[in-house]
């Protein structure tokens, strides 16, 4: 193969990463957030902040969804960073103050910041417990610096089971807010005719610690990824006097389109 051939091709590759990370920035930035990666145990965490801090605000942390995950049916993606950052445009929009973004695990990292990016971490470990651990540090690192009181955790699809998940391993969490998330994984899979993800958690499994935490889930009516019934599983593991509030979106599927109706009556308000 010619080398003009080769260069060409290289840059090509070189120009496709590099496109998801200026786009996020271009969105951060519409927003007043500018991109920050943080050490978290194990992982780089690529973020989101704001310039300035109100210290009588609550942190309100927007976590990304799983992400491109996969390429195929059978076939795991390489770079689990997400062409559509849903999580990022609902950040965007939400307009108050010290919002933050958190991507998953190798999500726009590159070069020495993609350390342990195994595809375990966006496939069967999407939701393991060092996950859980990585954003709860990043959480823990920007409310020192906020100064914030509290912390609101908003998860849009696998990010919304990552926020469940790091409110059940915490004290100050005010309120949870979900978008189109996987409520019971195990449920989740077993609808999907998917193997169990074997080396995640489960938020369903935490109920009891997540009971007295006020939670605000919305769910697309339209939604054939995360079908209804992974949200009523969820909702069962709770008493039937103090179960969360899951509210179904008309004419919303799974993607489309949340951040045109961001935020939505309630949301973070």
């Amino acid at each position: 193969m010619p080398a003009l051939l080769i260069l060409g091709l290289l840059a090509a590759m070189l120009t496709a990463c590099a496109a998801p990370r200026e786009e996020a920035a271009l969105l951060g930035k519409a927003g007043g957030l500018s991109p920050v990666e943080i050490e978290a145990g194990p992982f780089v965490l690529y973020s989101m902040a704001p310039a300035h801090w109100v210290k009588e605000a609550p942190l309100t942390v927007y976590v990304e969804g799983d992400g491109l995950a996969w390429l195929h049916n059978n076939t795991l993606s390489d770079d689990p960073t997400p062409r559509d950052p849903i999580a990022l445009r609902l950040a965007a929009r939400d307009g108050s103050a010290n919002v933050i973004y958190v991507a998953r695990p190798c999500q726009y990292v590159k070069g020495a910041s993609r350390r342990n990016c195994q595809p375990a971490y966006w496939s069967t470990a999407r939701y393991h417990p060092s996950v859980v651990a990585a954003l709860n540090a990043v959480v823990d690192r920007y409310k020192a610096l906020s100064g914030a009181s509290g912390v609101r955790l908003y998860g849009f699809s696998g990010g919304g089971a990552l926020a469940l998940l790091a409110a059940a391993r915490r004290s100050d969490v005010v309120e949870v807010v979900t978008v189109a998330a996987v409520l019971d994984t195990d449920a989740w899979t077993r609808m999907l005719g998917d193997s169990p993800l074997s080396e995640s958690l489960n938020p369903a499994n935490f109920a009891q610690a997540l009971a007295h935490i006020p939670q605000r889930h919305y769910q697309g009516a339209e939604d054939q990824m995360v079908p209804a019934a992974v949200a009523q599983s969820y909702l069962a593991r709770f008493p039937a006097d103090s179960r969360p509030r899951v509210e179904f979106i008309a004419g919303q599927g799974h993607d489309c389109c949340w951040a045109d109706i961001w935020p939505l009556a309630g949301a973070g308000r």
